[in-house]
């Protein structure tokens, strides 16, 4: 609509992942020399991991396009395939028959072109984006996959692309091995301000074919706020605010004008000058407005009968309690809503994320600062996760582990799923008392707590949790599998600090390393298997004292 207005050849802030606008930050620029590191030296599998938005189909479609003609290659995009048809469309991709019904006729016709592409000189790689979908078996039967080598050398390159949820599956028990086999892994960062400045200027520069200025500082520093730095939800915030620009016949987006797009974003209202383009959006409005009035009336109309019907249980013979039949005796009185499903009710559905997570980190003694845009976002984990990371917070994602919620002790955002509800509503657990679990929820002032026992609060619970943490000493990877040489020298000062004496200080991940990990491991319940992932960060950290670590129970380790 405003292309001819700018001069721009096309839109600059499309959503569609164009290798065209790729755009280098210093995290991009960084997967990208792993990428071509891993290629160069055969290594079989690489992992690159990043929240939603932040260009990672981008990233591999452009780091596909710089490959040479002396790499065959499968990509392969969202792939929510089983065993069998992932091995078709692997050999689909490379051009070879994919008609087999079974998985070793499949694999054996891989295996012959991958050595036939050996013999050339070539080499194979296989790239999967949103690997974050892909079941457990199907990761295992990669690992098998993985197997098909020389003596020289792997036959099959693999490439992991997904959200950081992959992290978590690969960090699971069952696909230990496959962990193993990762020789490189990344985490894609959002942008910084600076970066975001440049990622705007580039992308106009392309469109236009000149450079030019067309955002003011404040128009960089708002959709900086309101973006985080991530790639997508920068596109959108320029987008918004260059149509804005154009229905006020004005040619730069200057502050004014990119507060009105974001406010415009967040609200989910237009402005007038839309409506005048747009005759329709009034129609459409009203549409919705009867939609909305309907959908209340319906959900009204259970609540009216069950009114009555508690009117009229409580005016039988004066009793409020109990109904009496023919032969005189009392049955009992209906029962009434728990006060767990009454607290639900007073939440609003998503919008209580953001309360929830900004009460679990100001236990922390810390004043959590939230982008109230990031509660736009449907997915609940990327919504966690960024906002957490603008806080210098981890989160730790649970998925049906009461148990380890109360052994990491700490506290808790909990999605529940009342009947009847079209969206989860989120509590935060704020502390044990006894028998009882104290939550806390509500919106600003409203913010109340509840009591609830063990049991009522299961009734409810969608088995979701979300657990802030902080990495205190910035141990930063899963050790020893990609982290630093820094991280380990660090677990081993937090070894000694909490009573392993006999840990050597040095930046070797040793036996006596090990040994220590899986004890702490064994003794909080926790996976054995000497990686110290973000589980066994935590259960470290909640034994070093000095550090201020809010705990559900206190004195408990």
């Amino acid at each position: 609509m405003y292309n001819d207005f700018f001069g721009f050849k096309e839109g600059p802030f499309q959503l569609v992942p164009n290798p065209g606008y790729f755009f280098l930050g210093r995290s991009h620029e960084e997967a990208i020399a792993h990428l071509n590191y891993a290629i160069s030296h055969g290594d079989g599998f690489v992992e690159i991991t990043g929240e939603v938005g932040t260009g990672k189909t981008t990233l591999c479609r452009a780091f596909l396009e710089n490959l040479d003609e002396n790499t065959e290659v499968a990509y392969i995009f969202n792939p929510r395939l089983n065993s069998i048809e992932l091995l078709r469309t692997i050999n689909d991709e490379f051009g070879i028959d994919s008609t087999a019904d079974n998985i070793k006729n499949l694999i054996d016709t891989l295996n012959v072109f991958l050595m036939a592409k050996k013999a050339q000189g070539k080499s194979a790689l296989l790239l999967i984006d949103e690997a974050q979908n892909l079941d457990k078996d199907v990761l295992e039967q990669l690992r098998l996959l993985s197997n098909l080598e020389t003596n020289t050398g792997k036959l099959l390159q693999m490439i992991l692309v997904g959200q950081p949820e992959l992290r978590k599956t690969l960090d699971s028990y069952e696909l230990r091995q496959l962990r193993q086999r990762i020789t490189l892994s990344w985490q894609l960062t959002p942008l910084s301000r600076q970066e975001t400045r440049e990622y705007i200027r580039h992308r106009v520069k392309i469109a236009s074919q000149k450079t030019v200025e067309m955002f003011t500082e404040s128009a960089y520093r708002l959709i900086y706020n309101y973006s985080g730095g991530i790639p997508r939800l920068i596109n959108i915030a320029c987008d918004r605010a260059l149509l804005a620009a154009y229905g006020f016949n004005r040619p730069q987006v200057t502050g004014g004008i990119a507060r009105n797009a974001i406010k415009e974003l967040q609200t989910g209202r237009e402005n007038s000058f839309h409506k005048l383009m747009n005759g329709k959006i009034l129609t459409v409005f009203l549409a919705m407005v009867c939609l909305g009035l309907i959908i209340i009336l319906l959900f009204q109309i259970p609540s009216v009968f069950h009114s009555k019907s508690t009117t009229k249980l409580e005016t039988v013979n004066g009793n409020s309690a109990a109904l009496a039949d023919s032969t005189g005796k009392q049955e009992p009185a209906a029962k009434t809503p728990t006060k767990l499903v009454d607290f639900l009710a007073n939440i609003t559905g998503r919008s209580s994320r953001l309360s929830a997570l900004k009460t679990a980190m100001s236990l922390w003694e810390t004043t959590p600062v939230l982008n109230p845009y990031l509660d736009d976002m449907d997915d609940d984990s990327a919504f966690f996760q960024l906002a957490a990371a603008q806080n210098n917070f981890y989160i730790l994602t649970l998925n049906n582990d009461w148990d380890l919620v109360m052994r990491l002790n700490l506290p808790a955002v909990l999605l529940f799923s009342p009947a009847g509800a079209l969206s989860p509503r989120c509590l935060t657990l704020i502390k044990i008392d006894g028998d009882e679990l104290v939550f806390k929820g509500g919106e600003g002032e409203k913010e109340e707590i509840i009591k609830i026992t063990p049991g009522e609060m299961k009734s409810y619970w969608s088995g979701i949790a979300y657990i802030p943490w902080k990495d205190f000493l910035n141990c930063r990877g899963d050790i020893p599998l990609d982290a630093p040489k820094e991280s380990i020298f660090t677990l081993k000062m937090l070894l000694r600090d909490i009573g392993f004496t006999g840990i050597k200080l040095d930046y070797v991940y040793d036996d006596a390393t090990r040994k220590a990990v899986e004890k702490i491991q064994e003794t909080h319940g926790i996976v054995v298997d000497g990686i110290v992932g973000a589980r066994t960060k935590i259960v470290i950290y909640n034994q070093k004292k000095e550090l201020i670590i809010p705990h559900l129970v206190l004195n408990k380790n």
